[in-house]
């Protein structure tokens, strides 16, 4: 990910159009009227080989080295087989950037065998140049008068960015908004995104201070984990709306490989944006519904939802809506029933939705929103009005508008009809108040606006603590690693109930033998009821796709409780599996003791591995009378209990865990542990390719594993979303009072630890961090401070047991952000009060310098207050430059961490770290 050149992309001071012509068919001309036609400023040039003195009015010459200047940008229109020639040159030349409108280039070959786009994407980075494209409409940028498209229409300036794939897509994205009054900061596609994709364009318009919300139409995502960590920094501050279009396999422009236990891929990106704070809609008529609720309404103090309407069936159809899509009505207060009892009639319902019956006046609609604006329980509001022979409904609006002013309430409406409103809903846009054609439209747009707060909030969710059961990681990874020497590709079932016991999930007593003389033997010792399982090889590997025959297939036999039935059980197993697997390797059987008092709701769980998104938890319906494929669910690892608890809860097992278990708090416990459990197994073993546990039972420890498979892969896969960094724990003992203390990177659930930390420091200490004196830190301020990205932010804690020997205390802390270039970090750091003179500052400091420095960032950066004198003289034991910056009235500091290499690199530094 890279912001490098992307200024001189969105803000060129020149351009030059390679292969223009003044044909009205010409590309290159189109893009050539769209820039003059806009009001381009800049200067601008044209290449065309054909020999004109100028198109359009726009001197022309023969080749890119006769050029008489150097263009920041070069927009190329040429045929696919000229195109990477003229990359290299431009990037020789010294021209930073280049939009590649020429299509067609992933069907084209070069000599080599390879679509021409690779042989694009080459010639960039050997040079240096920025290409968007190929196959790209180009970019619009309406506030500075740029329009490098050939599309159809411009865009209106405005305070969103949108970011699509597909060209033709985008031009209907440009009529819809238009329709709207929807204006844009940035407008553009990717195309085949060869070099600049989607998180190089979130990065920059994460900063960018124009751009209140962003758009996204995704067909696919190259890079997950470079996409993940742009987009979770950007929904931070910003909504950001997604479509992600190839839904089921038959849409999708490029196939992708399922992983064992999926029949779609599309339920991983759900995952992915879920996780990254994204709001997912369906199409765009919902993208544009969901914009406009997230930028006019306030933030949801509650999720239910008040309906008033003119007439009860506008109601009802609003409240079958809110019903399908899982939302609630608020309830009313009987004081607010009480008090719209005086303006209704006596026949009203006195509930929720609140007719007001089809001759509401304008006085009876803005005095029902006060009263309403009363009711604690009640905090968003659509008012709905269908045409009227009694009333004006401009009148209507205006004093809607007018009530809504000044309340605490989420106000949106619905008027129906078409002709004899629309200065109605032009009414409501001047006042900033969304304004929809129908009710099941205004509904689906707010519950986007629930969606997408309940997708925040797991970005701030503090997670509760979740005992460490992973003290024995050694056996787990001997076992793996002996496996894998031996040349297999599972673990036996013995070896896979060892990995997840050593992690500390419960498994059923099993024995194995390997004949039916050794089950005989096992039976004799207690003489108590067994069941036997049938252990061959296929069935040791997770998520079987079994052939319609093999779903007939039984491998365990149950209660067996004498010598004659064990050898008749053993007889069939054994006819069965010949029957079935007759090419899979017989290895033995394993016999539990019957009556084990194991129960409950049966789950699966487990890891599968996606070929682009790594690791994948998977969670839902076990056993014959479900269908466990639509009920399987996903979340990315690493998790934690609030992101296994929010998985859980998708599944239909989750009802019925809530309904039909006698300790249902204590099971969703269980599940969500063996969850986070299973998350940590397939970090600290990367070549573990699957792991199943079907069924999961629970009896009086908790969630138990009856059967487990293991399956692995020689190359290790790694998660998309960067886990704890454990390897950057470090002890050390503090030399004034010997007291040991762990330095190591936060994790979300120092979020008790980290805001009593703060509120206990001095109002000096807190201005000297903070540069304002604050009192009070909410638990959101907090929770931003430990919910981090480790791919973009560090944030190394000073913890030790507290001296009363209650719990753990944090005495220190040091944080970095670094930009997407990995050039500069920023850092802050914070000691206790008490802690002054022991050295935890310069150990804090020394820790984080040391992990900047190997990552690779150039040089790191902070802000001091003059008066600071103790940060300032650690400043200078540690190398730092100091300099006053009067603008700012601070002191900057500035530390180089590594030289660097790039021209691009010294340039940028040079300007303060500004986007070039």
């Amino acid at each position: 990910m890279s912001t490098r050149y992307l200024e001189s992309l969105f803000n060129p001071s020149s351009i030059v159009v390679i292969g223009a012509s003044e044909r009205a068919d010409n590309l290159g001309g189109m893009v050539l009227r769209n820039l003059l036609g806009g009001g381009y400023p800049g200067q601008l040039l044209v290449v065309n080989q054909s020999g004109y003195d100028n198109v359009h009015g726009v001197h022309c010459v023969p080749r890119v080295s006769k050029m008489e200047f150097t263009p920041e940008l070069a927009i190329i229109c040429t045929p696919p087989d000229t195109v990477p020639k003229l990359v290299k040159k431009l990037g020789e030349l010294g021209v930073r950037t280049a939009i590649v409108m020429t299509g067609g280039m992933s069907r084209t070959h070069s000599k080599t065998g390879q679509p021409l786009m690779y042989s694009v994407r080459e010639a960039a980075r050997e040079t240096g140049l920025r290409v968007l494209g190929p196959n790209t409409i180009g970019l619009m940028v309406p506030a500075r008068s740029l329009n490098a498209t050939y599309a159809h229409m411009g865009a209106i300036p405005g305070r969103v960015a949108f970011i699509g794939q597909s060209g033709t897509i985008a031009s209907s994205v440009l009529d819809w908004a238009f329709a709207r009054g929807v204006g844009f900061s940035y407008f553009l596609t990717l195309g085949d995104g060869m070099d600049i994709d989607h998180d190089d364009l979130i990065d920059y318009l994460a900063q960018d201070s124009q751009t209140r919300a962003i758009l996204l139409h995704i067909e696919n995502v190259p890079n997950p984990r470079r996409f993940i960590s742009a987009v979770r920094v950007a929904s931070r501050t910003k909504p950001v709306i997604a479509v992600k279009s190839g839904r089921v396999p038959e849409s999708e422009w490029i196939p992708h490989a399922l992983p064992a236990g999926l029949k779609r891929s599309d339920p991983i990106y759900d995952a992915m944006l879920r996780r990254a704070g994204v709001l997912r809609v369906d199409g765009l008529g919902q993208m544009f519904d969901a914009l406009e609720t997230l930028t006019r309404m306030r933030p949801l103090r509650r999720e239910s939802l008040a309906i008033m309407a003119n007439g009860v069936g506008p109601g009802v159809l609003a409240v079958d809506r809110l019903a399908d899509l899982g939302g609630e009505l608020a309830k009313l207060s009987e004081q607010t029933v009480e008090s719209l009892a005086k303006l209704l009639p006596p026949y009203w319902t006195r509930k929720n939705p609140i007719d007001l019956n089809y001759d509401a006046s304008p006085e009876l609609y803005a005095n029902a929103i006060k009263i309403l604006a009363k009711d604690p329980e009640v905090a968003n509001v659509l008012v709905m009005y269908a045409p009227s022979l009694t009333e004006d409904s401009l009148r209507i609006a205006d004093a809607v508008v007018q009530a809504s002013k000044g309340t605490r309430l989420n106000v949106f409406t619905c008027w129906l009809g078409q002709s004899t409103v629309m200065d109605s809903r032009e009414e409501f846009y001047r006042a900033g108040i969304p304004s929809f054609f129908n009710p099941e439209k205004a509904v689906m747009a707010f519950m986007q606006h629930v969606r997408h707060q309940r997708v925040q909030r797991l970005l701030t969710e503090t997670p509760e603590s979740f005992t460490d059961h992973f003290a024995d990681r050694v056996r787990p990874r001997r076992l793996v690693a002996n496996a894998l020497r031996s040349g297999r590709s599972y673990l036996s079932n013995r070896e896979a109930r060892e990995v997840v016991r050593d992690y500390g999930i419960n498994t059923i007593d099993t024995l194995y033998c390997d004949d039916v003389e050794e089950v005989l033997e096992v039976f004799a010792v207690e003489r108590r009821p067994v069941d036997i399982s049938i252990i061959h090889e296929q069935v040791c590997h997770p998520f079987l796709d079994l052939s319609p025959s093999q779903r007939r297939y039984k491998g365990t036999v149950k209660k067996l409780n004498s010598e004659a039935a064990i050898i008749d059980g053993c007889r069939f197993l054994m006819d069965e599996y010949q029957e079935h697997f007759p090419d899979s390797g017989f290895i033995g059987f394993a016999v539990q003791y019957s009556y084990q008092h194991v129960g409950g709701v049966e789950f699966s769980v487990g890891i599968t591995r996606d070929e682009q998104f790594g690791p994948l938890v998977v969670c839902g319906a076990s056993g014959a009378q479900i269908n466990v494929m639509t009920d399987r669910q996903i979340a990315l690892p690493p998790l934690n209990m609030v992101l296994a608890r929010e998985l859980l809860r998708r599944t239909y097992m989750y009802k019925l865990l809530k309904e039909h278990s006698l300790k249902p708090e204590e099971d969703i416990r269980a599940v969500a542990e063996t969850l986070v459990t299973l998350s940590q197994i397939v970090i600290d073993i990367p070549r573990i390719k699957g792991l199943e546990i079907s069924p999961l039972l629970f009896n009086e420890k908790g969630a138990v594993a009856v059967n487990v498979a293991i399956d692995l892969d020689e190359k290790p896969s790694k998660p998309i979303i960067q886990p704890y960094p454990r390897e950057l724990e470090e002890w050390i003992v503090l030399p004034k009072s010997g007291r040991r203390v762990i330095i190591r990177p936060v994790l979300a659930e120092d979020e008790p630890t980290h805001r009593a930390f703060h509120e206990h420091q001095s109002p000096e200490s807190i201005r000297y961090r903070f540069f304002q004196y604050r009192k009070h830190f909410s638990r959101e301020d907090v929770a931003q401070m430990v919910q981090i990205d480790y791919d973009r932010e560090m944030v190394f804690i000073a913890n030790a047991p507290k001296e009363d020997g209650e719990g753990e205390e944090t005495l220190g802390t040091v944080r970095t952000w670094t930009d997407a270039d990995n050039l500069r970090c920023e850092f802050a750091v914070m000691v206790d009060d008490k802690m002054k003179g022991e050295g935890l500052g310069l150990a804090l400091m020394r820790k984080m310098i040391d992990y900047c420095r190997s990552r690779g960032t150039v040089e790191m950066v902070g802000n001091v207050l003059p008066d600071n004198r103790p940060m300032l003289r650690l400043a200078e034991q540690l190398g730092f430059e100091i300099k006053y910056n009067p603008d700012e009235e601070v002191m900057d500091l500035r530390l180089v961490l590594n030289e660097p290499e790039k021209d691009w690199q010294k340039e940028r530094l040079r300007r303060g770290g500004a986007h070039l």
